[in-house]
């Protein structure tokens, strides 16, 4: 499987973007951008599917994906750690009950994803260099 948040993180260091070493809130101005990049992909991916555009919802998916990961690269988080601790605890959620609608809910004894933790051990990985 290829490691999209190493392809990303390849593209901002050809561009010359500053990437912290361990998780961080970056400058404010940084903040601000990666907010403003992933509202206006949000944006065109709820345009694609307005439209029903199968190429387009599929284009724009990646670009929300590219930007979301680019965004946790500015902030010195590495998102694939944290996705993986995320999917543990959505796995506990499978003998919860489902609505209506087919959301998958929660089990009485479900426990949140423990990302606090994710993002220590990654702040500790940057001064075991």
């Amino acid at each position: 499987m290829p490691d999209h948040s190493a392809a990303v993180r390849a593209f901002h260091e050809a561009i010359g973007m500053e990437l912290p070493d361990s998780p961080q809130l970056p400058p404010i101005a940084v903040q601000a951008l990666r907010q403003t990049l992933l509202q206006e992909e949000y944006s065109e991916l709820q345009a694609a599917l307005a439209a029903g555009d199968l190429v387009a919802i599929a284009q724009e998916a990646a670009d929300l994906l590219y930007v979301t990961y680019g965004l946790c690269l500015a902030y010195g988080i590495e998102l694939n750690p944290v996705f993986a601790e995320v999917h543990r605890a959505n796995l506990a959620k499978t003998t919860g009950p489902r609505r209506a609608d087919g959301k998958q809910l929660k089990p009485a004894d479900w426990q949140p994803p423990d990302v606090a933790s994710v993002l220590v051990q990654q702040s500790k990985a940057s001064f075991d260099v």
